[in-house]
């Protein structure tokens, strides 16, 4: 569900998106709803769930999204797991997945299934 406004999350991972603040999974109409009334307000662009600041460059996001996996949360570490798949690096990905999984994340379970393959 979106923290924000309690509406089931699509399936569908582009009509969410993830802060990489707060690990927070919001739906795009919050998005939207946030950027529309920044925009209207002249205010900065910030975080829809915590308000911090977004990240201007993808090594800040790099940052938060590392700060988030020190702090074991689970749907951080399964991104990082993903990325770290992607990259070809299996066993750093092994080791989110299964951290990630053991803090019961339904998304890191399928993704450690997938590994396997």
């Amino acid at each position: 569900d979106c923290p924000i406004c309690c509406l089931p999350l699509s399936l569908d991972k582009q009509k969410s998106s993830m802060a990489s603040c707060c690990s927070k999974l919001v739906c795009n109409g919050c998005t939207y709803a946030n950027q529309k009334r920044e925009y209207e307000e002249r205010l900065g662009y910030k975080c829809e769930f915590c308000r911090k600041a977004l990240p201007t460059t993808k090594e800040e996001s790099d940052k938060q999204r590392m700060k988030r996996v020190g702090a074991n949360d689970p749907v951080a570490m399964c991104e990082e797991g993903y990325n770290q798949d992607k990259q070809g690096d299996y066993i750093s990905a092994f080791e989110l997945y299964t951290n990630a999984a053991e803090l019961r994340d339904a998304a890191a379970h399928y993704n450690l299934s997938c590994l396997y393959r």
